[in-house]
C-alpha cells in the first residue's frame, strides 16, 4: 500500500487546506483510538467534523478504512500508518494534557455545578452558545487558581453562558479564595438572571452587567481588572472583538492574565487569530490543545483549545469604538456556499442559498446534473 500516493490523492479530493499534513494527522488520529466515531477523530486531529467524515470516505475507497461505523483502520490501512512508529503512549493517565487535577478537598465542587448546568437557559445558537461540561468548568478554574489568577485578584468573565462565574464562586466558597471583585459582562439577561440565582447561596457578591460587547466597555469596567476569561464566537472577527474588550478591561499594567478558549480553526483563521493576540500586546503563556469539551458542538468535535494570555507594557485592543459587521458565525451563513463533490463522476457544485440547490437534500433529491449520482461530500466553504 502506497500510503504517501493516497495521502496526496485524498487532501486533493477533500481540497484540505491542511493539504497533505491534514490527512496524516487523521491518520494519526485513528491510529491513536481506533475504533473511534468521527467526532473523536475530528477532536484529535483538530480538523472539523465534515472534513475529517469526507476524508474518511476516500480512504474507505482506497482500502485504508474499514467499511464500518466506528470508523477503524483495514489491516492493511493499519501496517501502513504504523509503519516506522514506535507504539508509546505518553499521554499523561491522569490530567489527559490539561495539566491540572481536582484535589480530594474539591470533590464536592462538582455537584452544585451539575445542578446549575442542568437548569441554565437553553443555548443560543445565533449567539454562538454552546454550554461546556461541568468538569470543564472545574478545570477551567483550576488552571486560574494553578496560574495564580484567582485569589485576591480582580476577574470579568466577558459572556458567561458557560456559568465560570458560579464555578469561581462555588471554589471560593470552598476554599475560602479572596475575590476582591467578580464581574459578569453578558447581552443575554436570561444567562445573567441564571448566574445571579446560582451564586447567591455561594456568599460570593457577583456584579452583573447586561452589555453588547460590539459596544465598548463602559465606564465601571474598562481599565478596572486584573483577569479576564471569554469563551467567543469562533470566528476571527469575535476573536479579535472579545480580546480587544479583555484588554481594554484590564488594568493597563505588565503581567495581567487573559484566559480566552477558542476552537480549532482552518489554518488562515488560525494565523489571523495568533497574529491579532500578539499585535494586542498578548504574550502565549500557555497553550492547552482540546482543554474544553463542551456538549453539541459537533464540527468541532465537541472541544476548543484554551489560550493563557498575559499583557505586555503597551498593550492594547485592536477595536477601541463599536464593532460593525459580521461577529457570531451565523451572520455570514446567509451568503455563505459550500461546494460538494459529486462522489462519482467528481464534478463539484455549489449549494447555499443563492445557489441552484439551497441545501444539500435539494441536490441530493435532484441528483448530479452531471452523471446522476446522489452521493456527494463537502469541501471546505467559501464565501462570495
Amino acid at each position: 500500500m502506497d500510503m504517501d500516493a493516497i495521502v496526496t490523492e485524498v487532501a486533493a479530493a477533500v481540497g484540505l487546506a491542511e493539504g497533505e499534513a491534514g490527512v496524516r494527522d487523521i491518520l494519526a488520529a485513528l491510529l491513536a483510538a481506533e475504533p473511534a466515531a468521527v467526532r473523536e477523530v475530528s477532536r484529535l486531529a483538530e480538523l472539523p467534523v465534515p472534513i475529517v467524515a469526507a476524508a474518511c470516505n476516500e480512504l474507505r475507497q482506497r482500502g485504508v478504512v474499514e467499511n464500518t461505523r466506528p470508523v477503524a483502520l483495514t489491516a492493511a490501512g493499519r501496517a501502513a500508518v504504523a509503519a516506522g512508529q514506535p507504539e508509546l503512549d505518553v499521554a499523561c493517565p491522569q490530567c489527559a494534557g490539561r495539566g491540572v487535577v481536582a484535589p480530594a478537598a474539591l470533590s464536592g465542587l462538582p455537584a452544585p455545578l451539575e445542578e446549575a448546568a442542568a437548569g441554565a437557559p437553553a443555548a443560543r445558537m445565533e449567539l454562538d452558545q454552546t454550554h461546556c461540561t461541568v468538569a470543564t468548568k472545574v478545570n477551567r478554574v483550576l488552571r486560574m487558581h494553578a496560574a495564580h489568577a484567582l485569589a485576591g485578584q480582580r476577574i470579568l468573565l466577558l459572556g458567561d453562558d458557560d456559568l465560570i462565574s458560579v464555578a469561581i464562586a462555588a471554589f471560593a466558597a470552598a476554599t475560602g479564595a479572596a475575590l476582591p471583585r467578580l464581574a459578569v459582562a453578558d447581552t443575554d439577561p436570561a444567562v445573567l438572571a441564571w448566574i445571579g440565582k446560582q451564586a447567591a447561596g455561594t456568599g460570593v457578591d457577583v456584579e452583573l452587567v447586561e452589555h453588547d460587547l460590539r459596544q465598548p466597555l463602559p465606564p465601571g469596567l474598562a481599565g478596572a481588572f486584573d483577569v479576564v476569561a471569554t469563551d467567543p464566537p469562533y470566528t476571527v472577527a469575535g476573536a479579535e472583538l472579545f480580546l480587544s474588550r479583555a484588554v481594554a478591561a484590564l488594568v493597563p499594567q505588565p503581567g495581567r492574565h487573559v484566559f480566552f478558549s477558542f476552537g480549532a480553526r482552518r489554518p488562515d483563521e488560525t494565523n489571523a487569530v495568533q497574529l491579532a493576540i500578539a499585535r494586542m500586546g498578548l504574550a502565549v503563556r500557555a497553550l492547552l490543545p482540546n482543554f474544553n469539551e463542551y456538549s453539541g458542538a459537533g464540527v468541532l468535535g465537541g472541544t476548543s483549545h484554551l489560550y493563557h494570555l498575559r499583557t505586555i507594557a503597551g498593550a492594547a485592543p485592536l477595536i477601541a469604538g463599536p464593532h460593525e459587521g459580521h461577529l457570531y458565525t451565523a451572520d455570514g451563513r446567509a451568503a455563505a456556499v459550500r461546494p460538494y463533490r459529486c462522489a462519482s463522476c467528481r464534478a463539484v457544485h455549489e449549494v447555499g442559498p443563492a445557489s441552484r440547490w439551497p441545501q444539500i437534500a435539494a441536490l441530493q433529491e435532484a441528483g448530479c446534473p452531471d452523471c446522476g449520482g446522489t452521493v456527494f461530500r463537502p469541501l471546505p466553504r467559501t464565501a462570495r
